[in-house]
């Protein structure tokens, strides 16, 4: 049910959205307008990392969604993770960044990057048992590679997994994380995942993979 309901707003909105600014950017006023009304019904907002559950996911949400997980995939991915490994067995701390057009086109946030890294360096110390998961969804996804690579040593030895949404990077391994602890999902439809600058409706639709997203990660922590 709510995949039809995705599908008929993406839909409506794709008819409807009028064209950004940027000649080289197209479809990210729909994907702002979709992550927005869905946002308005689910928070685009988390704030957890101090709560040293056993697994800490730390997500970095798309380009120009709201809040700091946005709404397309974040959200979607951590309720199939709460069902399946259990609520209370998972913390969720968004990474707060300016998720803007020209940071996408550069290629990610610099400035999200190092609020990823500093993010996993704290839920290292301030939580020694906890299991960190780190996760984004489009320029998120860039956020995450970016930030992988300025993360010690030691504290990449605590990321147990990886997930990456409609990752603009595909196929680039990320630095300091072993290849096997990382998934990364991609429609084939999605030109954003082929470093096309275009939105169009499968990159929105990546709630469909949130519980194939969640039973990787299951598969790679202990509990």
């Amino acid at each position: 049910m709510k995949s039809s309901m995705l599908a008929f707003a993406i839909s409506g909105l794709l008819a409807t959205a009028v064209p950004i600014n940027d000649s080289k950017a197209r479809g990210f006023d729909t994907m702002s307008s979709l992550s927005t009304e869905i946002a308005n019904q689910e928070s685009d907002t988390e704030n957890h990392l101090g709560d040293c559950a056993p697994l800490t996911v730390i997500f970095a949400r798309g380009t120009v969604e709201s809040g700091n997980v946005g709404a397309l995939a974040g959200p979607p991915f951590f309720k199939a993770l709460d069902a399946m490994v259990g609520a209370n067995n998972v913390a969720v701390q968004g990474v707060d960044y300016g998720a803007t057009i020209d940071g996408y086109l550069e290629g990610g946030d610099p400035a999200g990057a190092a609020t990823l890294a500093s993010l996993a360096e704290q839920a290292a110390s301030q939580c020694p048992k906890t299991q960190i998961i780190l996760s984004g969804y489009s320029q998120g996804a860039q956020v995450v590679h970016l930030g992988a690579a300025q993360i010690p040593a030691l504290v990449a030895s605590r990321v147990t997994a990886v997930v990456l949404f409609g990752d603009p990077e595909k196929g680039q391994r990320l630095q300091n994380i072993s290849a096997d602890n990382v998934s990364t999902f991609c429609f084939v439809s999605d030109l954003i995942c082929y470093g096309k600058p275009i939105v169009l409706p499968s990159h929105l639709s990546y709630s469909l993979d949130a519980y194939a997203a969640a039973a990787f990660v299951k598969s790679k922590v202990t509990l």
